[in-house]
């Protein structure tokens, strides 16, 4: 008897695994065909284009600064990525408003400019300038830093911006509007 009952054990043990086997098999198929029915991409690939590549990014001095700059042309604009924020480079662009762009001005301003750009300065104290160089940092109304930077005699303008997050972060010298001096008035 003790020979028929290991056998009949054996069998057992056989026909359950079999079983087993047969029943993961099945369920496998099982769940391929339910996950891979469709033969296309579940996420359409423009998911995964950066986001805004395609927005061109229009920057208005004039609301910016309410000075009136000649004509001018975007040259260049890069991104800005900072040490602190960790992201792929690839997947930021100048449509997130962290951004360096190269203006260039169609002529060399004539010297009624920078006659309009002394007398905002009076009354803005957004305005620092020195004997050729002049600079313009101010907030904007959702709390992003603006810095202009141009040169008498010169065709380009730099202009940075960085938004709310980074302006916390970055810490910039010279004057910041409200807080040297009298309120700004425009």
């Amino acid at each position: 008897m003790s020979k028929q009952t290991k056998l009949s054990r054996i069998i057992s043990t056989i026909i359950l695994g079999i079983i087993l086997v047969i029943g993961g098999v099945i369920s496998c198929k099982h769940s391929h065909t339910i996950e891979g029915q469709g033969e296309g991409d579940t996420v359409a690939a423009s998911e995964f284009e950066p986001q805004g590549a395609e927005k061109k990014l229009s920057i208005n001095l004039n609301s910016i600064t309410s000075v009136r700059f000649p004509k001018y042309k975007l040259s260049k604009a890069t991104p800005i990525i900072p040490d602190s924020i960790s992201m792929a480079a690839d997947e930021e662009t100048v449509s997130s408003g962290n951004y360096a762009a190269t203006l260039i001005l169609d002529t060399i301003p004539n010297k009624d400019f920078y006659d309009r750009v002394d007398a905002a300065a009076q009354h803005d104290t957004c305005w620092s300038i020195n004997k050729f160089a002049y600079t313009y940092l101010h907030r904007d109304k959702q709390g992003g830093m603006y810095k202009i930077v141009f040169s008498k005699g010169g065709t380009q303008i730099f202009v940075t911006h960085v938004n709310r997050e980074l302006a916390k972060i970055a810490t910039t010298p010279g004057k910041e509007k409200g807080k040297k001096g009298k309120k700004a008035k425009r």
